[in-house]
């Protein structure tokens, strides 16, 4: 995913917000998480939207099934979660794209896994985060009985069982691989050298902002969709500039 943060921050922050937009994420750094700079670029992103539409962004990071459940609920505290991949689901709306994400499988260096298909999947134990979306041929494969995997609460958790061995391979975001390599002490400690990125197999989702489908819901993500395209043009424009 491209980052925004650097454009973002140049963009004016006094605006006098008029109402709040109350939404729940979950920590999936370098995207969103409540310890990061600004809350992570996908929410510096959100925040720079809502403002430009005289809207105040207020988030919670949750669970990442708890973030989902608790926006469902008519009436409850969130109007909706992110950042959420190009999926359907009738109880939300999506907005248009906020940037990209690459998925594809960390695997230990001391055991490359090579060219990956669907055959060799059937072959390796495998890793993936409750209630994620992975891959496609992967949630086609779990699907159908052809893949069994080992179900964890975190992409950590997950880098932390390939390095120790206890996984072949897990499902990955690239850059949340490489930010918890960087910054997360016990993966530094434990898995650094031990695992990389295996780019053989891997597929570009779009992230999103989903909102619970109401009416007033509706014809927010339409205003949504159009400051955001603004915000972007004129961060683009900026860029340009600066060169």
């Amino acid at each position: 995913m491209k980052s925004y943060l650097g454009w973002l921050c140049l963009w004016p922050l006094f605006v006098q917000a008029e109402q709040a937009v109350r939404l729940a994420s979950l920590d999936w750094p370098p995207y969103t998480g409540h310890q990061l700079e600004q809350q992570g670029e996908t929410t510096v992103l959100l925040r720079q939207v809502f403002a430009s539409m005289q809207l105040e962004l207020q988030t919670e990071f949750l669970p990442w099934s708890r973030a989902i459940r608790a926006s469902e609920k008519a009436g409850g505290l969130y109007s909706g979660y992110f950042p959420e991949y190009q999926t359907y689901n009738p109880k939300f709306i999506l907005s248009d794209s906020l940037g990209v994400s690459e998925l594809g499988f960390v695997e230990a260096t001391t055991k490359p896994l090579g060219q990956l298909n669907v055959a060799s999947l059937a072959q390796f134990q495998l890793g993936v985060v409750q209630d994620y979306v992975n891959l496609t041929l992967v949630d086609q494969m779990i699907t159908r009985g052809q893949l069994k995997p080992q179900l964890a609460l975190s992409d950590r958790q997950n880098v932390l069982k390939v390095a120790l061995g206890r996984l072949d391979l897990a499902v990955i975001d690239r850059r949340v691989l490489l930010y918890l390599l960087e910054h997360d002490t016990e993966v530094k400690r434990l898995a650094t050298d031990k695992v990389q990125f295996n780019s053989s197999f891997t597929e570009l989702k779009t992230l999103h902002l989903a909102l619970r489908r109401e009416p007033a819901h509706q014809q927010l993500i339409e205003k949504f969709n159009q400051h955001l395209q603004k915000v972007k043009s004129g961060s683009a424009a900026i860029l340009q500039a600066s060169d």
